[in-house]
């Protein structure tokens, strides 16, 4: 991620979008827990087997409080590359979970479950091979699908990159401060609640691929693998946040 996410400004209620900066998202003590890291291996490796599609498919919508509650940030936790097993990985401990500076945040109120809400995404920029700050997006509109069960959003925030083996490529995260975003490439999102019976913590399965004019491929994720323009993926991700097996 792929990774994509979301609390804008900063201490003093400013809001930088598309700046770097020194911020980094927080985590609160009683996040990810031991059981949070059983529970997603447990996951990962059922949906390595599985037809991930069709449990995509199938899983719940998630309710508009369950995105957007308190200053939740939702972080890339697990990765899956399609029809392909190649690529995929999950998050073993908290010092990785703490290592990606990358999330998603999810705002606005909720007068019902399915209202529209904003996503804010952070992600790390580096300098070389030193991290040099985060880059906050501007809100996108993320609104709920009668059709797909799922709420939906796209991410323009792309930038040109080169994979390891010189090819050309698109990510999230910038290489330097003053890159710019490229404005042919945008990545969309489908996302639903990931309900296990086990599961008390919250996690979100979404859909992603890539839609515009330039088949191309993108790097998403800890170890960057890359996946064809116009192919999908799925990304879980979790707010670190223990609630009860059946909250959704």
């Amino acid at each position: 991620m792929w990774l994509f996410l979301f609390v804008i400004g900063s201490a003093n209620g400013t809001k930088a979008y598309g700046q770097g900066g020194r911020e980094v998202p927080h985590l609160q003590a009683e996040d990810y827990g031991p059981k949070f890291f059983d529970q997603l291996q447990r996951m990962f490796e059922r949906l390595t087997n599985a037809d991930i599609h069709h449990v995509f498919q199938m899983s719940r919508p998630i309710p508009c409080s369950e995105l957007a509650s308190g200053q939740n940030e939702w972080r890339d936790v697990a990765f899956f590359s399609g029809r392909r097993k190649i690529g995929n990985w999950y998050r073993a401990s908290l010092d990785e979970v703490k290592a990606d500076v990358e999330v998603y945040i999810f705002q606005g109120g909720c007068p019902d479950a399915r209202a529209s809400l904003q996503v804010t995404t952070k992600v790390p920029v580096e300098e070389g091979d030193r991290p040099a700050g985060v880059k906050v997006n501007p809100p996108v509109k993320a609104y709920f699908n009668t059709e797909k069960k799922a709420y939906t959003f796209d991410l323009p925030y792309l930038f040109r990159g080169k994979s390891e083996n010189g090819d050309n490529v698109y990510t999230f995260r910038p290489r330097h401060e003053s890159d710019r975003y490229v404005t042919h490439i945008t990545s969309h999102w489908e996302c639903k609640a990931m309900a296990e019976e086990y599961a008390t913590y919250k996690f979100l399965i979404c859909h992603t691929f890539l839609f515009g004019h330039d088949p191309v491929d993108i790097t998403h994720g800890r170890d960057k693998p890359t996946y064809s323009f116009g192919a999908s993926a799925y990304t879980i991700l979790s707010d670190g946040k223990e609630g009860s097996a059946t909250s959704y």
